[in-house]
Order: structure tokens, then sequence, then C-alpha cells
């Protein structure tokens, strides 16, 4: 199995993130709205994911194996009220078929240890409440439904948690 890194994107990447986003809404969406995923435009999508792959609001990494982009990773500051010291994952998606090699964990993982260098000391997801994968991953995780729900693009979502652990300086030798 070929190995997985990580990168930041860049606004080369716009077109191949669009078109994951595209390909695991298909997955993991269309089933429960279907025009949600109809109505993506792919060229508009591509430019956005462009544009911001280049500022500097949000970190944006992509998994990439054997040479190939798989994935990606969104996180950052709450767009909504949080407490203080909050971060956000704000996405992560991987072709459906890269589901299963652990790529998705090290964008977590990797969302999880930027957070946590900018000094965010705990983090919040949402996630479709209809999509027990993706609930069971990021509980795994150590994510916790905090009792949270409201609606994206029609759908219902929850809201996760988890603090994030700091970074501890070595002890001195």
């Amino acid at each position: 199995m070929p190995e997985t890194v990580l990168r930041p994107a860049g606004a080369t990447d716009g077109g191949v993130i669009a078109r994951i986003q595209l390909e695991a809404w298909r997955a993991t969406y269309g089933h429960l709205n279907p025009a949600m995923v109809e109505g993506l435009d792919l060229d508009k999508t591509s430019e956005n994911w462009a544009r911001a792959a280049t500022g500097t609001t949000h970190r944006i990494r992509v998994a990439v194996s054997d040479g190939t982009v798989i994935g990606y990773a969104v996180s950052g500051p709450p767009e909504s009220e949080e407490p203080e010291g909050t971060g956000v994952i704000n996405a992560v998606y991987l072709l459906p078929s890269a589901r299963g090699i652990g790529a998705g964990r090290l964008l977590v993982e990797d969302a999880l240890a930027g957070l946590a260098a900018s000094g965010c000391t705990a983090c919040m997801l949402w996630v479709a409440e209809q999509n027990p994968h993706a609930r069971g991953f990021y509980e795994h995780l150590g994510f916790r439904y905090d009792g949270g729900r409201d609606e994206w693009r029609g759908l219902p979502i929850v809201r996760y948690r988890r603090p994030l652990a700091a970074e501890r300086p070595l002890a001195p030798l």
C-alpha cells in the first residue's frame, strides 16, 4: 500500500479538491439530499478552493498517495460564537476509493495539531446526523456529541467536540 503524505493545499489544487468534494458528496449525501449534490457547480467550486488555498484564515491540507491527491481537510477559527480557544474542523473529505487506508485519520490528526499549535484548547465539528460512518469515525478519534443540533444544506447536523492536548515542551536533560 502506498504511503500517504500530507501537504498544504495550493491554488493549483482547487480543481482536484472540488472533484474530491463532489465525489465524496455523491457517496455521502447523494441519497440524503440529491439536490445538494446536483447543485454543486464544479467550476465555481474549483475557483473558490483555489482562492481559499491561498488565504490565511483556514488551514487546508491535502492527502497524497502514490502521487495523487486523495483527500483534504479544512480547519480554522469558528464561524459562530464558540468558547474562547475553540478551533473548528470545517471539512474532511476523501475520494470514496481512498476510504479505509488511514488518510482520514492523518488529516484529522494534522488538523488537530495545527489547531493546538495556534493556541486552541478544544476542537468542534459538525457532522450529518444520518452519517453513522462519520460519527463513528470521529468518536473513535475522541470526539463526543455535545447535544448541539442544526441544519446544513437541508440536512440535520450534530455537533461534536474534543479537548486538544497542549503541546508539552521536552523536559530538560
